[in-house]
């Protein structure tokens, strides 16, 4: 994701000032992701859904609910004569 930006006419003033806010946007940006990925109390690993040990419930499958739909109160499905 690099994007060509040319900065043959900035000043050094306008250089410094773009560097430093680059470098405090990159310090926000690592801060709130190490707070987020952080082990919580309960052993969670805040919001990183990719992590196979987040916790998340997964949604059944339309074929996990057809087969064990019907063990747990779901309607079966009704045959025909």
């Amino acid at each position: 994701m690099s994007r060509a930006i040319d900065l043959s006419d900035f000043s050094d003033e306008e250089l410094t000032s773009l560097i430093e806010e680059a470098t405090s946007l990159r310090e926000t940006r690592r801060k709130s992701r190490d707070r987020e990925l952080a082990l919580g109390a309960d052993g969670s690993r805040g919001q990183d859904v990719r992590d196979p040990d987040h916790g998340a419930i997964t949604t059944p499958t339309p074929r996990e609910v057809k087969e064990e739909g019907p063990a747990h109160g779901a309607p079966g499905k009704v045959s025909g004569a």
